[in-house]
């Protein structure tokens, strides 16, 4: 008798590339097993292999008389390749991904399925990330099956990597969706109805049903055209082989672990010689001075492709691998048209929503407090105080704010002006960089107005100056909100695309509050910036804590 074994569990897809081989989607790296189902050699294909280690946790008994066998355990992983049409469908098992040529699947793949699968309004969570140099992977997860409305996703300067959601059927059957670049689907499942489920997910990565149910997917939408990738891959590269990197960071593709984290390495080398060099956070800089390419000025994409980024633990055993390339974000111009790279995955901004950001980029008003205040000096610090002359401007700079009970020191802003003007400064540096002075003003009002305790700290700070300070939540806003930049390019300024989404983000925030927010230029006079580079000494700006904020926090 043959016994059909059906159960319910919860598989997970790839999909392949337009009409690679099966020997092109595997890891040649590897080596496995070879098993053939079905009518056609090549329709239905089960590669498997396994390996016998020993517990990294091991070490811990090697003072004992156990014996080493005891210790070791066997792992089994495989791939099942289903073919549609032109394409094949992987279904993993245990740490099949591992098989996988990594460069040879869909990216997002899983997504759009799971977006034209699931059902808008029975989503139970979703990952996001930030467009920002500090960026934020976060899950978000609710008790009851919800809308995405429920989940506090800002369309306008976060990017949807995953959601799980129900799959609304005719009959009582459960099914859930899950993805980003494979699928997690949960439902019934034998191995006969696998090359069922294969057609079932390519056709619903083929549909764009998920336009009318997420219209704002296409803000920043996944570009998918090989030609358009392509001359975006090529500006990338003349980038790098020009050391125009400014607009480019490096942040981890996924939620990291931190648990059992103990740093990023770059460089192979110091891991086989026993000193890796670890790094707590990434760095684009520290990767390029420790893991240069070999040609630095024929740098290709492929080459980019192959590198990769290395976490340890703290036993310093590597726990996971980052391609360089899943991590490197950025943007990009082409035909007029703004492109942004996340996560390996390059993504299009829809020419309405990009005429709406710079519109409101257009609209916010300058300031000209700054035009006869050209920065020639050795840090921004130092610009700071030369300025600051305490009777139309004062300096705020490393003047340290508290809240209640906590001994953590805040800048409530840069500088602070008779004209009653709250104003935030930092050096041009790209999308990523900017972003920390649009949330440091954002997170100087929210203290300005939740924090009482803050008033007198600011008051105090100003007591050697002709300047005061009167704030007062209930009544009408009268401070403006500066956000200056320290730009050496000519012209007006200058902000990269997602500077200026994210620019909206926070000033929008700022007005919905009642404050007016302005924009600066800083222009850098060249003549003297190198005598001032050249001055021998440390800086001897330094930072000042209020009395008030020591007594504050002296019982904590």
């Amino acid at each position: 008798m043959n016994w059909i074994v059906k159960m319910k569990r919860n598989i997970v897809a790839f999909l392949g590339k337009e009409n690679l081989t099966i020997s092109e989607l595997q890891n040649e790296e590897k080596r496995f097993t070879t098993h053939l189902f079905g009518d056609v050699d090549d329709n239905l294909v089960l590669c498997l292999a396994s390996s016998t280690a020993q517990a990294e946790w091991a070490t811990l008994f090697s003072e004992y008389e156990v014996e080493p066998e005891k210790f070791r355990q066997k792992s089994v992983k495989g791939v099942l390749f289903v073919k549609v049409d032109n394409r094949y469908v992987m279904f993993t098992f245990g740490y099949g991904r591992s098989l996988i040529n990594k460069h040879s699947i869909e990216r997002g793949f899983g997504l759009r399925v799971s977006m034209n699968l699931g059902d808008p309004e029975q989503l139970k969570s979703i990952d996001k990330s930030t467009l920002e140099r500090v960026t934020r992977n976060t899950r978000s997860q609710v008790a009851l099956n919800s809308g995405i409305q429920d989940f506090d996703f800002e369309f306008d300067h976060e990017i949807l990597k995953s959601i799980t959601a129900i799959i609304n059927r005719p009959d009582d059957e459960l099914e859930m969706v899950s993805g980003n670049d494979s699928v997690s689907i949960y439902t019934e499942i034998e191995f006969d109805k696998f090359p069922e489920v294969a057609e079932r997910l390519v056709t619903a990565y083929f549909s764009e049903d998920y336009k009318e149910q997420y219209p704002w997917a296409e803000f920043i939408g996944l570009e998918s055209d090989p030609l358009i990738i392509k001359e975006l891959e090529l500006k990338l590269a003349k980038c790098f082989n020009e050391r125009n990197t400014l607009e480019f960071w490096l942040a981890p593709p996924r939620i990291i672990d931190y648990e059992d984290f103990s740093g990023f390495v770059y460089s192979t080398k110091t891991i086989r010689n026993g000193s890796p060099c670890k790094h707590p956070q990434l760095s684009l800089e520290a990767f390029l001075s420790e893991a240069p390419f070999k040609n630095n000025t024929a740098i290709t994409i492929g080459a980019m492709k192959t590198k990769n980024i290395y976490l340890l633990n703290g036993n310093d055993q590597q726990i996971d691998v980052i391609g360089f390339f899943e991590a490197l974000n950025g943007e990009v111009e082409y035909n007029g048209q703004n492109y942004i790279l996340n996560d390996g995955h390059w993504y299009s901004i829809k020419s309405s929503f990009a005429s709406e950001v710079e519109s409101y980029f257009q609209r916010l008003p300058r300031w000209d407090g700054f035009e006869d205040k050209p920065y020639h000096d050795r840090r921004e610090c130092c610009y700071l105080r030369r300025i600051a002359d305490n009777e139309e401007i004062a300096i705020l700079d490393q003047h340290w704010v508290r809240q209640k009970d906590i001994k953590q020191n805040y800048e409530f802003c840069d500088l602070i002006t008779q004209c009653d003007r709250i104003i935030h400064v930092k050096h041009y540096g790209g999308s990523s960089v900017l972003s920390h002075l649009f949330a440091q003003a954002t997170t100087g009002l929210d203290m300005l107005l939740n924090c009482p305790e803050v008033i007198p700290q600011i008051r105090e700070h100003l007591e050697d100056t002709y300047l005061s300070f009167y704030f007062e939540p209930s009544s009408p806003r009268k401070h403006r909100i500066v956000l200056a930049v320290i730009q050496s390019r000519e012209g007006e300024l200058h902000l990269p695309f997602f500077s200026k989404v994210n620019l909206r983000h926070h000033a929008r925030d700022m007005e919905n509050k009642g404050f007016k927010v302005e924009l600066a230029k800083i222009a850098v006079d060249h003549s003297k910036v190198p005598d001032a580079l050249n001055k021998s000494g440390k800086c001897s700006c330094q930072s000042k804590t209020a009395k008030c904020t020591v007594e504050l926090t002296k019982s904590t």
